[in-house]
């Protein structure tokens, strides 16, 4: 008997019953013999069944608490509202309407209140929850038995995705209990095809399942590369298994587990791992010290159908025994070199810019073991193999005993320049092919990145040269010493030491760093010295205006409070010392300021020698420059002195014929000063003339440059006056401007000549043209393709064939519709998130995984446009290239 069947049957007896006649004293008498039973239970309550004309009122609150309902009490509306499971049932005391899930019905007789309890005609109470309810006459009672309420889940089915190999791959639906009101959660259990399962399983398991919440509608669940079958065993490829969904009750179902039917068996087919690389092998073939020594080797894939390439990892030897696939995986692209499927033997020699797993450069001293990844044509990391180690490798520069070692420093003195400094170094213990050593003075704050690389780009002023000996090398640098930047050695400033010994060969690869010395800070309560003046005759007014004093400043100016010049005769320069500059008078010196600057600087008609005579034709002089010390003691501490400068007679000769028409042009783009040649016309008559001196000029000072500061330059490039007709003088890579500073691309100058003269004045000549030295720039890649499956689109591309100033490439793909106006400009604005490193292999992006270059999500169904960006090193090029604007355009699907 079904159990709609039952319930017209149990309403149709209960309204017989009610229907009879009651012989009763008054209309609301207690009906004493009428007893209500729950599932067999006797129902107690504080207010007993009573009867109203011919129908029975029960106690509503007693019977829903009985059969676990919830009831709430409105008192200012007087309004019950009663919940069990799905029904809810709202009436109002003394009224007959009342509302069942929202149906309205109307009462026999109206609910009313009787001692605070609440009671209705006992056939609305069967009605509104569907539950058995019968009468026995025989007895006088009511008997209600519950009903079933929850539910199995039902169309249980499973189909695998064929991608992953793992739960991934596995989607499961069902649909819903009927009543979910009863419904507490699902559970999705895997089995093994052709495993019972019960519910009394379902009930008693404490993990091995997938959780699902009630939502109202049916389910569709993918699992995840975690789930597990009943067993505890990750899913995976190859084994058949069957679903159920368990719908777990609620308190209203009283935590009652209701299972479904299995559903058919499904076998998981996706996701078959890719061949493995093996007999990976790691050789040291350089003296580089650092990537481009290690050469990798590997025997390809036996299959390599579901391959898109090989990723090569070198991991430091003491991590090695714990690096797998999932570490592996995680490793970013700038820590691992890309290699090409294809070749029947792989092989890879890495760059300088190669990374180990960790980030860190490659250098010598570090074992090393490498490992190859065969990744997926899938795209799916679960499906990449991973080989096993190399045998470690540590690389190691041939031949160590060409290598300087034990370099020592010490502060000696106190001129606050490179005099104060002095290196010691034990020589390589094999000299036979060493050429020389360069001693290299870093700032400490640098000295971690300066490598092999950085010592053979430093330019022969910034290093102090050292030949061989056959014996331990010890020396003090000299006033003007650099360190590798080009900035003057001074005080204050923390330095280390490197020694390049260089090999006797024309290669750089020959030559060997040293390690590095220990850090030295100059220091001192030294007044520092200026550096021996140059003295001309640069006048014909017979007196003190036609003496040009050139002098470099001291190094460090922080304790000089003025320059003295002095001019000394020639005879009595020699016994001229600080104790005799400090005791001339006021009435026979020049005061200078400091400036922070070389000076130059001609003397006043008034001026006179330190022994108080004027300035004049035909007495040989010499001019030596006193720093005064900001202190007040006059004792010689609080002085320095320089060196004597040449020897100078005045006389009334004629300022030398100057050089002419200069100008200057941009012939190349390395970005340096090898681009520029000045070309300009000699002087008309060159026999008093010594040689010609190039100054380059900052533009924004070439406005205000003049004789005085031309003859106080340091930094030019002279020209001999051999030859004859126009001179063209390119300048050298390491060619510095009037103020010091490497000629770059940074900013404009203008050239001026300086005409130096053997006997009279010197000359200067008009300022050339404006020049900007270009960007070094890498060439661009080429023959930008791509392959587009499904989701993922394959982007391959040809490198120029001299990369030698190129990093490595950032890939990365424009909408169509803005690819039109895309530049160099933005691409270099790409974050490194929005496109995909490459050192010159095939990339791959995924549609909702990875970005375009604006950084927004790739669509599916969007066209898009594929470009190369090389980027440059910035040692041998410092500009980045953009690949051509071609239509290789696609999109991708989901």
């Amino acid at each position: 008997m079904t159990m709609n069947k039952k319930k017209k049957i149990s309403a149709a007896l209960l309204a017989g019953a009610l229907l009879m006649p009651a012989a009763l004293p008054h209309p609301a008498d207690a009906a004493t013999n009428i007893k209500i039973f729950i599932d067999g239970v006797e129902l107690k309550s504080a207010q007993p069944p009573i009867a109203q004309g011919s129908r029975t009122l029960a106690p509503l609150r007693s019977i829903f608490q009985g059969l676990n309902a919830q009831v709430n009490w409105n008192q200012k509306t007087q309004t019950i509202t009663a919940y069990k499971g799905s029904n809810t049932i709202v009436l109002k005391i003394g009224s007959k309407a009342a509302t069942v899930n929202g149906r309205s019905v109307t009462l026999d007789v109206p609910a009313k209140a009787i001692k605070g309890n609440t009671v209705v005609p006992l056939r609305f109470i069967g009605e509104s929850l569907g539950q058995d309810v019968r009468w026995n006459a025989a007895s006088q009672s009511v008997i209600i038995t519950t009903t079933a309420e929850l539910t199995a889940p039902s169309s249980v089915t499973a189909r695998s995705l064929g991608q992953y190999g793992d739960g991934r791959d596995l989607q499961v639906s069902f649909t819903k209990s009927a009543d979910e009101a009863y419904v507490d959660h699902y559970r999705l259990f895997v089995v093994k095809s052709g495993t019972p399962f019960t519910a009394a399983q379902a009930k008693s398991a404490a993990n091995n399942y997938t959780t699902v919440l009630p939502t109202g509608a049916n389910q569709n669940v993918t699992l995840t590369s975690r789930t597990t079958d009943s067993t505890g065993e990750t899913l995976k490829a190859g084994q058949a298994y069957q679903v159920y969904a368990a719908a777990i009750g609620n308190n209203y179902a009283g935590g009652q587990v209701e299972l479904s039917s299995a559903s058919s068996a499904v076998t998981l087919s996706g996701g078959t791992a890719v061949g493995t690389a093996t007999a990976v092998k790691a050789a040291d073939v350089g003296d580089y010290r650092d990537g481009r020594d290690l050469t990798v080797s590997f025997a390809k894939a036996q299959d390599e159908t579901g391959l898109s390439g090989y990723r090569v990892f070198v991991v430091r030897t003491s991590d090695a025994a714990s690096f797998n696939l999932a570490a592996a995986n995680a490793v970013p692209a700038q820590n691992y070199t890309t290699v090409a499927k294809g070749p029947a033997s792989p092989s890879v020699t890495l760059t300088a810019q190669s990374r180990d797993t960790a980030g860190n450069p490659l250098q010598n001293g570090v074992p090393y073991t490498t490992f190859v990844m065969g990744v997926s044509a899938s795209n799916t990391a679960a499906n990449n193999t991973l080989s096993g180690g190399s045998a470690s490798v540590t690389l190691a520069t041939s031949g160590s005993d060409v290598s300087a070692s034990n370099v020592a420093l010490s502060d000696v003195s106190d001129y606050g320049d490179g005099r104060d400094l002095r290196v010691a170094f034990d020589r390589a213990a094999n000299e036979a092919n060493v050429s020389q050593y360069r001693v290299m003075v870093v700032k400490d704050a640098k000295a971690a990145s300066f490598n092999i690389n950085s010592a053979n780009a430093t330019t022969s002023a910034n290093y102090t040269a050292i030949n061989k000996t056959g014996g331990n090398l010890a020396q003090t640098l000299n006033a003007s010493a650099r360190d590798s930047d080009g900035d003057a050695i001074r005080n204050g400033t923390a330095y280390r030491v490197f020694v390049l010994t260089v090999g006797s060969g024309t290669s750089t690869s020959t030559n060997v760093l040293s390690g590095v010395s220990q850090p030295i800070t100059l220091g001192g309560n030294n007044v520092g010295t200026a550096l021996t003046p140059s003295l001309s005759d640069s006048g014909n007014s017979g007196d003190g205006r036609d003496l040009l004093v050139t002098f470099g400043r001291a190094s460090d100016e922080s304790s000089i409070s003025e320059y003295r010049v002095l001019v000394v005769k020639s005879a009595s320069a020699s016994n001229f010392n600080l104790a005799s500059a400090v005791s001339v008078p006021a009435a026979n010196y020049t005061v200078l300021p400091r400036t922070g600057s070389n000076q130059s600087t001609f003397l006043n008609a008034a001026t006179r020698d330190v022994n108080g005579e004027p300035i004049r034709n035909g007495v040989a002089y010499r001019v030596l420059v006193l720093s005064v010390g900001s202190g007040a003691s006059n004792s010689s501490a609080n002085f320095a002195l320089s060196g004597a400068s040449n020897a100078v007679t005045l006389s009334n000769g004629s300022a030398v014929a100057g050089a002419t028409n200069v100008a200057a042009a941009v012939n190349s783009s390395t970005g340096n000063a090898s681009d520029v040649e000045v070309t300009f016309n000699r002087s008309a008559n060159e026999a008093d003339v010594n040689e010609y001196r190039i100054l380059a000029v900052p533009s924004n000072q070439s406005g205000s440059y003049n004789l005085a500061n031309a003859n106080a330059a340091t930094s030019y490039t002279p020209v001999a006056t051999t030859g004859t007709g126009p001179i063209r003088q390119a300048l050298n890579a390491g060619s510095r401007d009037v103020n010091g500073g490497v000629i770059s691309n940074n900013g404009s100058y203008r050239f001026f000549v300086l005409t130096v003269s053997k006997t009279g004045a010197n000359v200067l000549s008009d300022r050339s043209n404006e020049v900007s030295l270009s960007e070094a720039g890498v060439p661009a890649a080429t023959n930008v393709r791509t392959s587009a499956s499904g989701p993922a689109v394959t982007v391959s591309f040809t490198p120029p064939t001299n990369a030698a100033g190129t990093a490595y490439y950032n890939v990365m793909l424009v909408p169509t519709t803005s690819a039109a106006n895309f530049t160099v400009g933005q691409a270099n604005a790409v974050p490194a998130s929005s496109a995909k490193y490459s050192s010159g292999g095939n990339v791959t992006f995924t549609v909702n995984a990875d970005r375009d270059a604006f950084n927004n999500p790739l669509q599916a169904g969007v066209q898009y446009r594929a470009f190369v960006l090389s980027v440059a090193d910035g040692v041998r090029a410092t500009g980045n290239a953009l690949s051509e604007n071609v239509n290789n355009d696609f999109s991708l699907t989901n």
